[in-house]
């Protein structure tokens, strides 16, 4: 439940409420946020799969393997350095502007911003003392290319807090754009000019680009975001609930920790078992199946501040609606993707990244049946943090975690790659039915494709 200060500030008649007065704006802006992330997240799922096929083939299975493995402890660093900000502040932001509490988004905007860039340096710093201890025990360009990625903490960071604050505003587009367009862009043509002109890449160099086009992606959207606060925003004194707030972050911080734990897991102790080639064919069958969930994560970004808003004002029976809309579309979208991916995945390994990347065509079927199994059940999670209850979400991501770490340990050191995607899979399908089986406990609502309400 949300916590009882905001729960009164909140506490509006849907009958009286604005948004919901406006209902067809609502819905209208809905589909407009959407198409646009869609948009957006299938240009940056085709420019990133171009990064992909170049990095694959211009590293090999071991300099990608040493880039994916470095990237993926970042994704991990990245959320203590978060300390889960990102979402409070869509669900405090979208709650604080539908009520005219100026001050508290200021107030709000600027603790996330402090708080998330001191910690993403402190983080940075005690990895990159650790790393340094394991230079004997990883491979010869893992550390450089581990240390080059290290600007990216605070970069990611701070990103996702620029992100939620916009989610909150509802500019969701807007702020995706320097992430999902910009950055890609820019990351292709430097590392075009870079082969160009150095003739060979090194995994390293690719990283060093990496948090180049970073840089570049984060410095727009700072500035977008500083044009899209409102005025009355910019000329209100700040006022700070730092305790509550952070009581909320921490329970977010758990979401998103159990979350990236959970997505990172498999690789992770893969890479640590079977090594970097391991982690190489494994990650193009990973990014593969991702592309399955492209839809809803731009769903997610979109519906998040609509879902905040709609149980903020307790009107769930709208909510219900659109939720089992939004799943269904979702499945229905991505099926035929999933379904080339599971039937004809050698072909799409061998065509699209080389010959020595086909043995990972099991792994890209067992990950994309996960993937259609998560998007089967709709937006779970979200509406978990979206309407108060993020620790349920938290537990159920923990336990999926915890099943995916277990199963990861148990199936790779016999299994390899396979193995991987096996607990991955299980795990997947774990937390989903806990998150689902405890929205509907909390709330009342269905998440699945299945819901007849």
């Amino acid at each position: 439940m949300t916590a009882p200060s905001q729960q009164q500030e909140l506490r509006i008649h849907p009958e009286d409420s604005p948004q919901m007065k406006r209902s067809p704006e609502l819905r209208e802006r809905h589909l407009w946020d959407a198409g646009g992330l869609l948009g957006l997240r299938i240009a940056f799922g085709g420019l990133s799969f171009v990064v992909t096929v170049i990095l694959s083939r211009a590293l090999g299975t071991e300099g990608l393997g040493v880039y994916s493995y470095a990237f993926a402890w970042i994704v991990l660093l990245s959320v203590p350095a978060t300390i889960g900000m990102d979402q409070l502040l869509t669900r405090e932001v979208a709650g604080y502007v539908s009520t005219a509490q100026w001050r508290l988004v200021r107030g709000i905007l600027s603790m996330t911003t402090w708080s998330t860039l001191f910690a993403s340096v402190v983080v940075s710093l005690v990895a990159a003392v650790f790393a340094g201890f394991l230079r004997g025990h990883w491979a010869s360009d893992l550390v450089p290319t581990f240390w080059m990625s290290l600007p990216l903490l605070p970069l990611i960071s701070l990103t996702r807090v620029r992100q939620g604050a916009l989610q909150g505003l509802k500019r969701v587009v807007l702020g995706s754009i320097p992430e999902r367009l910009i950055q890609p862009v820019l990351l292709l043509a430097l590392i075009a000019v870079a082969y160009w002109w150095l003739r060979e890449l090194t995994a390293p160099i690719a990283m060093g680009l990496t948090v180049i086009a970073a840089l570049v992606a984060f410095i727009v959207g700072a500035r977008w975001l500083q044009q899209s606060v409102p005025a009355p925003v910019k000329e209100a004194e700040a006022v700070y609930r730092n305790s509550e707030w952070m009581r909320s972050a921490f329970s977010m911080l758990l979401v998103s920790s159990v979350s990236i734990v959970f997505s990172q897991a498999d690789l992770l102790i893969l890479g640590a078992f079977k090594g970097a080639s391991a982690v190489g064919l494994y990650s193009v069958a990973d990014r593969g199946a991702d592309l399955l969930t492209m839809v809803m994560v731009a769903q997610n970004s979109a519906f998040a501040p609509t879902a905040a808003a709609l149980y903020a004002t307790r009107d769930v029976e709208r909510l219900q609606r659109l939720a089992t809309r939004i799943a269904r579309w979702n499945l229905i979208l991505i099926l035929p993707i999933a379904t080339a991916f599971i039937l004809f995945g050698h072909w799409v390994l061998l065509y699209l990244y080389g010959p020595q990347f086909t043995s990972a065509r099991a792994v890209l079927a067992i990950l994309s049946v996960a993937q259609l199994a998560n998007v089967a059940m709709g937006l779970n999670t979200l509406l978990l943090v979206m309407t108060g209850h993020e620790k349920r979400a938290a537990i159920a991501l923990a336990v999926g975690a915890a099943v995916n770490i277990v199963l990861n340990l148990l199936l790779v050191p016999a299994w390899g790659m396979q193995g991987a995607a096996i607990g991955n899979a299980f795990s997947v399908v774990c937390w989903n039915v806990l998150a689902t089986v405890a929205l509907y406990r909390v709330t009342g609502i269905r998440s699945t494709v299945f819901s007849t309400r």
